[in-house]
């Protein structure tokens, strides 16, 4: 697998998230964390999105309102050319903007009116990305032994004890899911 140009930004943030080195430990020829691993665990926390609505932020200028930024509900998008917008009418929008990939931010270089401008790309969970890489990195570790000498004691339990901590602080700090909810009478 090749790492995907738009996903370089994210692996380094999740690398530093990890304390994920190129290469910490190999596993029957994988070698973890190289950047297609990173990369296959960000996967597994993508949200694909479709039309999704940006929202725009008046600003003014010399007393006139403008409309350059639109913020989207997703956060950690992808870059590069999975991630484009997308008139009401249909059409493509050009490259008029940058993209702030992390805050999910669109900033038009010049007033937009307050258009209407749809989002399609793919969105990632960073923090439940991290927390399993932490776990996969404690079961790592689980096999790793304490062991004492005569005037030294190496607890390399403790490492496992880290990690496991580590993935329940990013489960904690995770945002909020969706949940669909049916209901059996209908």
């Amino acid at each position: 697998m090749t790492v995907r140009q738009g996903m370089l930004d994210m692996i380094g943030t999740l690398r530093s998230y990890t304390d994920a080195g190129e290469a910490d430990y190999a596993i029957s020829g994988i070698t973890y964390w190289n950047d297609e691993e990173l990369q296959r665990v960000l996967d597994r926390h993508r949200t694909d999105l479709y039309r999704e609505s940006l929202y725009p932020q008046e600003s003014y200028n010399g007393g006139s309102v403008e409309y350059r930024h639109y913020y989207a509900n997703a956060k950690n998008l992808e870059g590069g050319t999975v991630t484009y917008l997308e008139t009401s009418a249909g059409g493509t929008v050009a490259a008029t903007y940058a993209l702030d990939t992390a805050r999910g931010l669109f900033t038009f270089t010049a007033d937009t009116g307050g258009s209407v401008f749809f989002l399609y790309g793919r969105a990632y969970d960073l923090n439940a990305a991290a927390a399993d890489v932490w776990r996969m990195k404690a079961a790592h570790f689980a096999k790793a032994v304490n062991f004492s000498t005569d005037n030294m004691k190496v607890d390399r339990g403790a490492l496992q004890e880290n990690a496991l901590r580590m993935a329940s602080h990013y489960t904690s700090i995770g945002g909020a899911h969706n949940v669909t909810i049916t209901r059996g009478d209908e």
